[in-house]
C-alpha cells in the first residue's frame, strides 16, 4: 500500500527539488528512481509510486514515469512549501 506524504517526507530535498522540475509527464531518470525506492523503504520499494509507459522488455529500456496522483501530491507540496531549509 502507497503512502504518498510519508514518500514525500522520506525524500531528501534535493531529490523532491529534482520531481518538481520533472514535473507530470516527465520521464523519470534513474537517479529519481533510485531516490523514489530509497524514500520508500529500499530497492525496488517505489514501484507503486511510479509506473512504467511502454514495453516491460527489456528492462533496460522502461521508460518509468511518476503516477499522476503522486505527481499531483509533489507539485502541491511544491506550492504550498519550498523544499529545503529556508535561507
Amino acid at each position: 500500500m502507497t503512502n504518498i506524504p510519508a514518500l514525500i517526507s522520506a525524500l531528501r530535498p534535493e531529490e523532491l527539488d529534482r520531481l518538481r522540475q520533472l514535473g507530470r509527464a516527465q520521464q523519470l531518470d534513474p537517479a529519481a528512481v533510485e531516490a523514489l525506492d530509497r524514500a520508500a523503504g529500499g530497492p525496488g520499494e517505489g514501484r507503486g509510486y511510479y509506473v512504467v509507459h511502454g514495453s516491460l522488455e527489456p528492462r533496460e529500456n522502461r521508460a518509468y514515469y511518476l503516477r499522476e496522483d503522486v505527481a499531483d501530491a509533489v507539485l502541491a507540496v511544491a506550492l504550498d512549501a519550498p523544499a529545503g531549509p529556508a535561507a
